[in-house]
């Protein structure tokens, strides 16, 4: 008898992208001649500031060689005088530059967090969370936010309650994917004050920092309190609109936590040495860029959010930063409802590709009937999306009901 080669169950425990698994279909509809509106990435229209470009021709070395697993020196500088805009006063050693948020993520979890040990999560969660924890053998303990009351964070006691002797830390992204809500003064205290009681770390996901619609840009690192605490992740794909250029940094004053990373960072040898060159200026003058940035996606979300708003059965809130907005449909299960609008449906020759939410929590047969949009679209093309949604919801409901 022939030996099956033997797989990984770690790895075919990790969760398939919700965000990306739609592609085929999409590529099926465009080959039949159907526009496909895609919403479903976080990969926006915006153009990446000017100053990258020009930074990037400017590089005269003949050869790309590595950079310094800690960071170009140049380039962690940059993050240091980006940082000390926000009043948070950091050494070029506790800033090691990632190959985007995503491996911060994993550098944050692999750092503070053994297998078997606990992380809590508030769901709906970026997806790449519990992939990174099937991976790393890290069990994601959720506390449920609800639409209906726009993703609030819950009391400190409900909180509490979810925290057990292998708690090691608490995920909070903020501004939020996929939910786009922020936390506020009360609610960020609300985290500090758990963190400090039940000696955990706070990884705070703040690659969202300066898209937010109302008040200034914040971060958990402003906590004098909380310096122990706080590993900050960070990245430049959303604030200068350049998420190809695979450029984020984990943050930590925590000189431990930081030696541990450095040794893993080690391991994976560098972040791209040509995108850390090209990004200095964009750090340098961050405010500037990020700000026109913000301004265009307070725009878009305002087209999104109140067409949603006018269609009937849906319930949806207005989000408070970030470029995502989470509906819940009158109808049961909403990946059966992108399927219809990729392979059953078009308007004008347009259909549209969302994300179903269910794979955004841990609790099973929660936000089944819920979609993720990513306002990264022109507002012209946004309002092309919504009336394909909104007829193709219609279209949806004679044919299946609710179901």
């Amino acid at each position: 008898m022939k030996r099956k080669l033997h797989l990984s169950r770690r790895v075919e425990s990790v969760l398939a992208s919700p965000i990306r698994k739609f592609l085929p279909l999409a590529l099926a509809a465009e080959q039949r001649g159907i526009e496909v509106l895609r919403v479903n990435v976080g990969d926006s229209d915006i153009p990446v500031p000017k100053v990258f470009w020009r930074a990037l021709r400017s590089f005269r070395d003949r050869n790309i060689g590595y950079a310094p697993s800690p960071g170009i020196p140049q380039h962690t500088r940059a993050w240091v005088k980006y940082y000390a805009t926000l009043g948070v006063k950091l050494r070029p050693q506790d800033i090691i530059p990632t190959v985007g948020c995503a491996e911060a993520m994993l550098f944050a979890l692999l750092g503070v967090a053994d297998p078997g040990d606990e992380v809590l999560v508030f769901e709906p969660v970026y997806p790449s969370y519990k992939g990174f924890a099937a991976m790393l053998g890290i069990r994601l303990v959720p506390v449920t936010l609800s639409v209906e009351n726009n993703f609030a964070l819950p009391p400190a006691a409900t909180i509490a309650k979810k925290i057990t002797r292998k708690t090691r830390a608490i995920v909070v992204i903020n501004p939020n994917n996929p939910t786009g809500a922020v936390l506020t003064k009360q609610e960020t205290a609300r985290i500090i004050q758990l963190a400090k009681k039940y000696h955990l770390f706070i990884i705070a996901d703040e690659t969202y920092r300066e898209i937010v619609f109302q008040g200034k840009p914040t971060s958990f690192l402003q906590s004098k309190s909380a310096r122990e605490h706080v590993i900050a992740l960070d990245s430049m794909s959303k604030k200068f609109s350049c998420p190809g250029v695979r450029i984020g940094a984990i943050v930590s004053r925590n000189a431990e936590v930081m030696r541990n990373v450095l040794r893993v960072a080690m391991v994976r040898l560098s972040a791209p040495t040509l995108e850390q060159w090209a990004t200095i200026p964009l750090l340098e003058h961050a405010a500037t860029h990020a700000r026109s940035i913000a301004r265009e996606y307070q725009r878009r979300r305002q087209v999104v959010y109140s067409a949603l708003k006018k269609m009937p059965g849906v319930t949806v809130r207005q989000p408070a930063g970030a470029l995502y907005i989470i509906a819940a449909l009158p109808i049961a299960n909403t990946e059966d409802f992108v399927k219809f609008l990729l392979t059953e449906f078009h308007y004008r020759g347009k259909t549209a590709l969302v994300t179903p939410a269910a794979d955004f929590y841990i609790t099973p047969g929660l936000g089944r009937n819920q979609i993720r949009i990513a306002y990264v679209l022109n507002a012209a093309r946004l309002r092309q999306v919504m009336e394909v949604l909104e007829r193709g919801l219609q279209a949806y409901r004679q044919k299946y009901g609710t179901a």
